[in-house]
């Protein structure tokens, strides 16, 4: 068993408890577990997912339920844990645990989940289609159908994102819901991952599947990959505060033109008059974001008013 304390460039102390296996060339995809539970998940949960055949798994848990992980990893030596010492957002213990993993396909799901019965058609549908990340059809403890689809559309000038129903066919949705999905690792990494500022999961995925679109990328949603809650999470806060205003100046302030993107710098002032902080904290994430955007510049294909009326035409 290996204990390894680690800093990452963010700045967010974890220890990893146990060692990488060998390289795994079967093809079978990893699994990052995020434990959503009070304490640490069961050894029967731990047992039925390395029954499931993962090839490399990283449980993501706090330090402060991790009073059984080196017996567990006795127990089961393909599973390593991740210990946090500080909350973090859900996508930084995604991005944290994906630089773990060693696979090309990574599942990203809850510890109050069922590991799903086969991933045949998610793996093809990730490789036929070149996706950043295929999101499930899942259903709620009741066996009831939920709506995965997250379509953006505008309403009286308002971005909205409506949530639907999958249908019989495989649909681009905006991003994956509860961040769970089969995530092309490499690809997922190239887009820049979650952003680690933005701290509220709605504005985080808003922020995710933006880029990704923007950047000439997709996320799939895919009837035939199914799985289940246990029990459900509790409604996502959508209101515009903790990273609406990051979200909006990374990606809705940004203009494409001539294959170049760009932050109109005469936007700030607006800007910082509509944001919820002070007008230096504001001009300052403004600047910050306008250099961020400025740095990557050249993987802008389209701007966010384009995704959302080609989105319309595409999935109408």
């Amino acid at each position: 068993m290996s204990t390894t304390p680690s800093t990452p460039e963010q700045d967010f102390p974890y220890t990893v408890v146990g060692y990488r296996r060998n390289a795994d060339d079967s093809g079978k995809p990893g699994l990052i577990l995020l434990n959503r539970s009070s304490r640490l998940v069961r050894r029967d949960y731990i047992a039925e997912i390395v029954q499931a055949g993962f090839s490399d798994i990283v449980s993501v848990e706090s330090r402060a339920n991790s009073f059984s992980v080196e017996a567990l990893n006795r127990e089961f030596p393909a599973v390593r844990f991740l210990l946090l010492d500080d909350p973090v957002s859900t996508g930084t213990r995604i991005n944290l645990a994906m630089r773990l993993v060693g696979c090309d396909s990574v599942l990203v799901m809850w510890s109050t989940m069922a590991p799903p019965p086969v991933l045949a058609r998610a793996l093809d549908t990730l490789a036929r289609t070149g996706s950043v990340c295929v999101a499930p059809s899942l259903r709620n403890e009741r066996g009831e159908a939920l709506p995965v689809v997250q379509v953006p559309a505008l309403q009286r000038r308002q971005l909205r994102v409506l949530t639907l129903p999958i249908r019989g066919r495989t649909v681009d949705t905006l991003f994956p819901y509860d961040y769970v999905g089969l995530y092309d690792r490499r690809r997922f990494m190239r887009t820049g991952m979650f952003d680690e500022e933005i701290l509220r999961p709605f504005w985080q995925k808003m922020d995710f599947g933006f880029r990704v679109a923007m950047w000439g990328e997709s996320i799939k949603a895919e009837p035939t990959f199914r799985m289940g809650y246990r029990s459900l999470p509790e409604p996502e806060d959508q209101t515009a505060m903790y990273g609406y205003d990051r979200f909006y100046a990374k990606n809705l302030a940004v203009r494409v033109r001539d294959r170049t993107a760009s932050v109109p710098r005469l936007q700030a002032i607006p800007f910082a008059l509509r944001s919820r902080r002070s007008i230096p904290e504001a001009l300052k994430l403004y600047r910050e974001a306008s250099q961020w955007v400025d740095s990557w510049r050249e993987r802008f294909q389209r701007d966010a008013r384009t995704v959302v009326r080609e989105w319309n035409v595409d999935n109408g």
